[in-house]
């Protein structure tokens, strides 16, 4: 099977984009803070995988969720160890930033969330514009370097054969921060983008 076309491209960015603008909303709680997202910047890889973002090669933070149900996929949000710390020191109080044995019980935890809050989002909109029943699993967190990175979405790939980058940006007026979601998936996946595709041409 081909990848998607360019109208497909654009229909999977449109799907993903809900699921972020919602995700946003959820952080605005999270956080405290009202939060934003810009548009996304995306691209799609269909044999070799892309150029991620090197996240300053170093301590990356991948969390991985397996999304469960009538067709399946995983999505990875990945982000540098500076955005991970900016997003610590923005939903933990003074009193814990300043407590260690606190922030190493609670800083990964803290990352899972963000993680459950935009994975489940862009999931729940795929789940409602595909017509299908999929959740997300519950996701780990991984910290490695770049090399390592890309050789686990070498041996990712070999069991879903396409994905698709976006590279996302949320904005409150006390923090940014500008994690790269990858998406990957089978063809009953790529073959239900197809149709979405479709019917938006009807």
């Amino acid at each position: 099977m081909q990848g998607l076309t360019e109208n497909e491209i654009v229909e999977a960015k449109r799907v993903i984009a809900a699921g972020l603008v919602k995700a946003a909303e959820s952080l605005s709680f999270f956080m405290n803070e009202k939060v934003t997202l810009k548009p996304l910047d995306g691209e799609e890889n269909m044999d070799i995988p892309g150029p991620l973002g090197k996240k300053g090669q170093e301590n990356i933070h991948l969390m991985i969720t397996k999304v469960i149900g009538d067709i399946k996929g995983v999505c990875w949000l990945i982000f540098s160890e500076e955005e991970a710390n900016i997003l610590r020191s923005t939903a933990l109080p003074a009193d814990m930033l300043s407590n260690p044995e606190i922030m190493a019980e609670m800083s990964d935890g803290i990352m899972l969330e963000v993680d459950n809050i935009i994975s489940a989002s862009v999931i729940t909109q795929f789940s409602n514009m595909l017509k299908v029943k999929i959740h997300g699993g519950v996701p780990h967190l991984i910290k490695l370097n770049y090399e390592e990175m890309t050789k686990l979405l070498d041996d990712e790939r070999e069991n879903e054969k396409y994905f698709i980058n976006f590279k996302t940006s949320f904005e409150s007026s006390i923090a940014n921060f500008n994690p790269e979601f990858l998406w990957l998936f089978n063809d009953d996946f790529l073959e239900s983008i197809k149709k979405i595709a479709e019917n938006e041409l009807k």
